[in-house]
Parts: C-alpha cells; structure tokens; sequence
C-alpha cells in the first residue's frame, strides 16, 4: 500500500481548466489519481493568481516562496512534487531561471521527492527570431532542473535524448519516455472504420489551426486520395474557411470534451500541422489516437519517431492513397493501440509507483 493520506503536490504556471493544455492535463491526472490509486493532488500556481473552480487545494505563489506553500500544503509532512515544466508558462522569455532556483531550495530542503513532466525543453529559431537568442538562457534553466530530479519523464524520444546526454547533467536518475495522454477522454475500443462517416478534423488553438489550414490548402490531391467529403473545425473562433478545395468546413466551435471525443469516434481523419519529431507531445494526436481517429500530416517522415511510422499509425501525401486502398481499418487500430501504451492510467500509474517507493 502507498503511506497513509498519501499525497501529490502538483506544480503548474497557472490553474486554467479548459483554457491551457497543461492545466487539463494535470487536473485529470489528479482525478486518475485518485480514482485509481487513492492519492490526493494538491497545487501549486507559480505564475497566475487567476482564480479557478477546481475542487483541489491549491497556493497561488511567486516561485521564491515554493518551498513555504510546499509545507503548508503538506503540513510540514515529507512529500512529493510533480512539477510539469513547460518554460514559457514560467517565464516571457521561456527560460525557467526562477522556478530552477525555487526547486534547488526544495531539494537542498531534502523534505520533498521531486518529479519534473518536460512537455517542452527550449525554443529554436533562426538568428531573426528571439527563440534564437533566448535558448541558451532557456537550456542552462532546464539542465539545472533536470539535475535536481528525482524523477525524470517527458513526452519525446528526442527530447528524452537531449536530457540524457547532455554533459551538464551529472545525476544518474534515467530519463523515461511517457508521450502524452488526450485531454479529451480516451475509448476502450476504437469505432471500427466502417461506421465512421469520410470526415477530417481540424482541432486545436486558433494559431495551430490557422497553420494547418495553410498546409492543407496545397493538399488537395491527399484530400481526394483519402476520399474527404468534410472538414469539422474544433476550437476557439478566427476567420475559418467556408470550404477548403471544394471541401466544405464545418464550424464547431467550443465544445465540451465529451462532446469533442463522440466526433472523434465518428470521423476517420484528424489534420496535424506539426513536425513529426513533435507528434508525441503533441496532445491533438493524442487525443485523435485515443479515439482510433487516424493522424494526418502534411510532411512525410521514413524513420518510426516514438513508436509512430507513416503508412501504418499516422498518414501523409505520401502514404494516403495506399492506406485508403488497404481500407484505414489497420492505421486506425496502430493509432489507438499506440495510444494505450500511455494512456492516462499508465501515467497515473508511473507517479503512484514512484511514491509507493517513498514508503
């Protein structure tokens, strides 16, 4: 058994159910948790004191007071820390220095585990962008937290690799790769092929959708070899297309997490603008694969990236034509089986090992 009234202490940049990924993804975490395994959440907000409606004890705080809400939170008790860690919900500049000093106070306290999720490490760029001229700042704040870990997860191979070599990190605490779970519920089975309807959706943040609209207007052949007769468009309002190469698009809107899984378990294709280095971060390919919707890209990749192969769990222009020929059932099911072995148990599971070892 895990110790009596055992607890998870979660450290988040802000507390914004609905309105920020990070945000989603830690509060069903907590409810896996405790559904699950019996463990309480508590939070900790590092950069917002926007107050929010979740049922969970939490501190608004600046990061120099961690450690205080920390102990206030746990009643003075040992305990453990999930700090999920993506640098621009920290810091403007993306470079967490502060919260790197705040978890450098907690460990030198040796009252506190320290668990750290990297959704993200540090921005690129070209010389012109100011992701270029942040990054080493960002990559000095993410070797110092990476080093007081205890316990060390992240969404990608790439960025799992990045951590364990870099020469600056002298902790033998092993990276381990958990890529995202979906934030919009997951099915049991998936809809077999055959009683879903020749749609694609287009989910996501306005920015991220308004990229993949400009990568799929040039598509139009990927779009006929897949047969689409719709394009479903989820999420926050901009100036949507009405129709995409003759394709009619259909505005969603908003829309509840429950109403968003039963589209995904009725449509056959989800669109993805991102590279394919980033498809297991990402947590729309998350949640088309936790519905047995299959992933579309516009760029083509020939090596398996974090389980993931065109033609066979994800499609692009190059694979398309043949995957419908071979009629989708197989590249629905390689999604969703892909997606089961990081599921939202799995990562419930993970945190509830580790505290078990705290024992």
């Amino acid at each position: 058994m895990i110790s009596e009234d055992p607890r998870l202490i979660q450290v988040v940049p802000r507390l914004t159910p609905a309105r920020c990924g990070v945000s989603d993804h830690a509060i069903l975490l907590a409810q896996e948790l405790e559904t699950a395994f019996g463990i309480e959440t508590a939070f900790v907000v590092l950069n917002s004191d926007e107050a929010c409606s979740v049922s969970y004890p939490a501190i608004h705080c600046a990061p120099a007071h961690l450690l205080h809400a920390c102990l206030s939170l746990s009643e003075g008790r040992p305990g453990a820390i999930l700090v999920h860690l993506s640098g621009y919900g920290y810091s403007a500049d993306g470079a967490p220095t502060l919260l790197a000093d705040a978890l450098a106070n907690v460990k030198a306290d040796r009252r506190f585990r320290i668990a750290v999720y990297f959704h993200e490490l540090f921005a690129t760029g070209m010389p012109w962008r100011s992701a270029f001229w942040h990054s080493r700042r960002q990559r000095k704040a993410v070797h110092r937290i990476a080093e007081g870990c205890d316990l060390l997860l992240t969404s990608s191979q790439y960025y799992a690799d990045w951590l364990q070599r870099e020469p600056a990190r002298r902790s033998a605490t092993p990276v381990q790769l958990l890529p995202m779970f979906s934030n919009v519920g997951e099915t049991q089975e998936a809809t077999p092929i055959a009683q879903r309807e020749p749609v694609m959706t287009v989910f996501g943040l306005a920015a991220t959708r308004q990229i993949a609209y400009k990568k799929l207007a040039p598509l139009a052949g990927m779009l006929h070899d897949l047969g689409i007769e719709e394009i479903l468009d989820i999420g926050p309002e901009f100036a949507v297309p009405i129709e995409l190469n003759g394709i009619p698009v259909r505005r969603m809107g908003v829309l509840a997490t429950d109403h968003v899984a039963s589209l995904l378990s009725q449509t056959t294709f989800g669109f993805l603008a991102c590279n394919p280095l980033h498809l297991a971060k990402s947590g729309v390919c998350a949640s088309y694969c936790a519905h047995g919707t299959i992933p579309v890209l516009a760029a083509t990749f020939s090596e398996e990236i974090d389980g993931l192969k065109d033609g066979v769990n994800v499609l692009s222009p190059l694979t398309a034509k043949a995957a419908r020929e071979a009629g989708l059932v197989s590249c629905s099911n390689a999604a969703w089986h892909w997606y089961s072995k990081h599921n939202l148990r799995t990562h419930a599971s993970k945190y509830a090992a580790w505290l078990k070892l705290a024992e």
